[in-house]
This record gives structure tokens, sequence and C-alpha cells, in this order.
């Protein structure tokens, strides 16, 4: 068996680990407990599992696991590859790739197209100000971008992205998931270190509800790069969606201490904890407020700082100015109404809140999973409209 693990090119038959110029010897026990770890796919094996495993009728302890496990981090140079789980036993931190080529591994961004990563920084920019039309150009830009530069992996992590959010929150009733999944395998393909690459995948999968991918691949896309914004955004939304709220309210902090001009992370994070924390929940729509005011201090019209600004005003008890600000803004054919929805729900305005709501169903969004972890919207489960739509979307 070959296999990529962490850079590093593993041949079973010649128990050797090869990376660059430099080549390792792993002794048979080793091997072994690293070979059962590969083939468990990132789930965590006992230790009684891989001590019946390597050490076949005969008694050891568990030092011999522990010695074994510490020739793999030490061979292999990275402590982190192999994740010990107190009290239940050990898993990989990082995915392995069985059968890759023997080429040399590229590092991550050494194919990286100058002119194609613009479109995709491009697109980042359009998905962040949600106003009219900005799903759409974002898509156009990345599959641009694509076609420019299709050996680059980055920029198919980038398509991958985008193409779960227009998914997600404007698809126009076309279903993506699928072709979102192959640009991210495409990107893994092309080079199986690139964190962007792995949450990627982690983003399609957590949307398709397959909650174990889903953690495999953020891990190991962390394990990476644990300060990129848009990888912890990402991870924060798969947390969110399978219901490890606190979690998830701590990855949105993190990508607003991350980015100065960020307003949503901190956003979602005062949305998410309004009931259960409600001082943190305080402290962060403050925080997004200040945000927007300093962006309306430059532009009084910016759509999306208005936006997050009737939304914090709403978390802040103060409906009135919320009200205002929604007043300057159209979210008519935006993502953004997604927000107003939520603050219009909070104040009580449950028919305006509904038909922003509707508006967006019709143009294809499926944030299920946000429906359910918004408190604002647990006041909507009465009405009958919120409950046509919320079964119209499970169907």
């Amino acid at each position: 068996m070959k296999i990529t693990l962490a850079r590093w090119r593993i041949d079973s038959a010649a128990r050797s680990a090869t990376r660059g110029g430099t080549k390792k010897t792993l002794s048979p026990r080793a091997l072994g407990v690293l070979l059962a770890l590969v083939e468990s796919e990132g789930d965590v094996v006992s230790r009684n599992a891989l001590l019946d495993r390597v050490w076949p009728d005969v008694i050891v302890s568990d030092e011999s696991l522990s010695q074994a496990v510490a020739e793999i981090r030490r061979t292999l140079e990275d402590k982190r590859v192999i994740e010990t789980i107190p009290k239940r036993g050990y898993r990989l931190s990082a995915p392995a790739a069985m059968g890759r080529p023997q080429a040399p591994l590229l590092p991550c961004d050494s194919d990286i197209d100058l002119e194609a990563h613009a479109l995709c920084l491009e697109a980042r920019g359009e998905m962040v100000r949600c106003g009219r039309g900005s799903i759409e150009r974002a898509e156009a830009l990345t599959e641009e971008a694509v076609d420019r530069a299709p050996d680059c992996a980055r920029v198919r992590a980038e398509r991958a992205i985008a193409l779960v959010r227009v998914h997600t929150y404007w698809s126009e009733r076309r279903h993506l998931l699928h072709q979102a999944w192959d640009e991210a395998q495409a990107a893994l393909a092309r080079a199986p270190d690139l964190a962007l690459a792995h949450s990627a995948l982690g983003y399609v999968e957590a949307m398709a509800g397959h909650w174990g991918a889903a953690e495999r691949a953020h891990r190991a896309a962390l394990a990476r790069e644990s300060r990129d914004p848009v990888i912890l955004h990402n991870a924060a939304w798969y947390l969110m969606s399978c219901g490890r709220r606190r979690a998830a309210i701590t990855y949105f902090e993190q990508v607003g201490d991350l980015e100065p001009s960020n307003i949503k992370g901190y956003l979602l994070a005062a949305q998410l904890s309004r009931e259960a924390e409600p001082a943190r929940a305080r402290r962060n729509a403050e925080r997004a407020l200040q945000r927007a005011q300093a962006r309306l201090s430059v532009d009084l019209c910016d759509p999306r700082a208005l936006s997050a600004a009737a939304a914090t005003m709403a978390l802040l008890g103060e409906p009135y100015a919320a009200c205002a600000a929604m007043d300057r803004v159209d979210v008519q054919e935006s993502t953004q109404a997604i927000y107003h929805a939520s603050a219009l729900a909070m104040i009580g305005e449950t028919a305006r809140a509904m038909r922003l709501l509707e508006e967006l169903f019709d143009h294809g969004w499926r944030d299920t999973y946000w429906l359910d972890a918004d408190p604002s919207f647990v006041a909507l489960t009465g009405d009958r409209r919120f409950q046509r739509v919320r079964q119209r979307l499970a169907a």
C-alpha cells in the first residue's frame, strides 16, 4: 500500500516514509499502527483494537503502543499527525490519500494564477456585500477563474465554496452540491495539503448533512491553517448546523477578530448567543454595530452596513432605530433580506418578516439550519405561512 500523509509518501511494503530528499524507515509495529489508523478514515481507534491488531497473540503493555505512536510522530516530524483522544484511543488528524502518483507534492500555492486568484478575491467581495445580484456575480467570477486556471487547486476550492453559497442562498431552484463536491475533490487531487480545499469539502458535506465526513474535512483544514477567516467561517457554519452552537459562536467571534472590517462574524455570534448568553450576545452586537457605523461613516448608503445596523439595533432592544435603518435600504432581490427578516421577527413585525422569507425561498434559499438556529425565528413557528415554507424546505 502506498499512502500520502502530511506530505510524506509512505510505502508499506518497503516500510519507508519519503519527503523530498529525506527517506526514513518505520518499524513493523509503528507501520501496523499507522495502517490501522489510515484504514479508519479519521475515526477513533481504541487502544485495545490497536493492540489486538498489531500485537496479536502477544501480551504487551500500553507503553508499547505509546512508543509506536511516538515513533510515527517523530518519523513524520509532526506531533499533530496522530491525535490522542483521552480514554478512547487515537485517530489521524489529517486524511491520508492512498494510491496517489509518486510525483513530488507541490507547495499549496505554487500553482497559483494571479489573474484567476484576483477573480476569486473579487467573488469573495461580492459574497460579502450580498447586494442585488451579488451571488450571481460571484458564481460567474469563479467560473471565469476556473476557465482561466483549471489546474489551480486554490481556484477550484474557491469555486466549490461559491457554488455551495449559491446553492444555499440564491439557487433559483438549481441543485449545485454535486458540482461543488466535484470542484472540492479536484482541488484536493491537485493539492492534498491545501487547507482551503479541505474546508471547501467540509462545507459541501455539511450542507448535504454528511456530518462525519464534514467533521473530518474541517479538522483537516484547521490542522493546516487555523487563522484563515474563510476556513473558520465554514467550520463555524458546520458546527452551527449540527447543533454545536457554543463552539460555533466562538468560531464566528474569531472571524470577527481576524478581519477588522468584518461585521458578519460578530453579528452571527450575537444572534446565536441571544437566548443562552445575553451578555455575550450584547457584547458581540455592540462590536458589529461599531463596525457597521464605521462603514456608514464612509458610505451612508452601504447596504451591508445598514442591514447589519438594523439587525444589531434589534438585538440591542432598539426597535425604532432598527426600523429606521431598514427603511434606508432596499433588500429585495438580495440575500441581506435574511437579516431584516430576523430583525423584524425579533421586534414582532411577523407579517413583514414572512414576506421577506417567502421571497428568499422563492429564489431558492435553502439554509434550514439557520432557521432552526436563529432564536428570532422561534416567534414565527406558529405562523401557518412559516410552517408551509418550512415543510417545503424539508421536502
